[in-house]
């Protein structure tokens, strides 16, 4: 198995990632809203609710998603940018385009009038520190756990892997749980990779056996 730009330890860590439950979604968003959260609240929605991997995502640039007067409709990480896109496969890996909901463009259009959109260059995602590059991985990792502390939410298991893990479970249940679907719009390259993204509650197992058929 290859991990592209990742070590098998980064491996692991990410898929021992849990998701988020809605309603842990909700607390969060929730908690991130206010003056000078704008870009927390993105990375949430963003994370959430187009399933790119951390270093794909905070590899977005304004001239991205901004297209001159209004949001972009979609956003596109070049192949450069993506697992892979630097191995001695690379050829093989396309740049992913993601569609962006009404809820991504309305959080986008907030926290764009707050850095502006005269530089194509800056970093939707940075810190002072970074200036104008984008912030680490680390630094969102602290800033998961951090607001998950704060809010009450166990922060076991959370990483920045479970933004890309809850979009994941998203999709497979407004699929209506079809794994093929899923997997072709999470740009995994095998089914199986898929299905260990999603956790399945043992309440609902216990419930589904209780309902077969004598």
């Amino acid at each position: 198995m290859s991990f592209g730009r990742c070590g098998a330890s980064d491996y692991l860590f990410c898929m021992s990632a849990r998701p988020f439950c809605e309603s842990e979604y909700a607390t969060l968003l929730s908690h991130f809203t206010g003056p000078g959260r704008t870009r927390d609240r993105l990375l949430l929605i963003m994370g959430c609710g187009l399933g790119y991997r951390i270093s794909e995502l905070l590899s977005v640039r304004v001239g991205d998603v901004w297209r001159g007067e209004e949001v972009a409709q979609e956003v596109t990480i070049a192949r450069r940018h993506l697992k892979g896109g630097h191995g001695p496969h690379r050829r093989a890996v396309k740049g992913r385009r993601v569609v962006l909901s009404e809820a991504v463009r309305s959080a986008l259009a907030g926290h764009l009038a707050v850095i502006g959109t005269g530089n194509p260059d800056l970093a939707l995602f940075t810190s002072a520190k970074a200036h104008g590059q984008p912030m680490g991985r680390s630094m969102v990792f602290k800033l998961l756990r951090g607001a998950c502390a704060a809010c009450g939410i166990t922060n076991a298991r959370v990483s920045t892997h479970s933004l890309r893990k809850t979009f994941v479970g998203r999709v497979y249940r407004a699929s209506g749980n079809d794994l093929i679907a899923t997997q072709r719009i999470v740009g995994h390259t095998n089914p199986a990779t898929t299905a260990r993204y999603l956790e399945t509650d043992s309440a609902h197992l216990d419930d589904l056996v209780r309902h077969l058929a004598a």
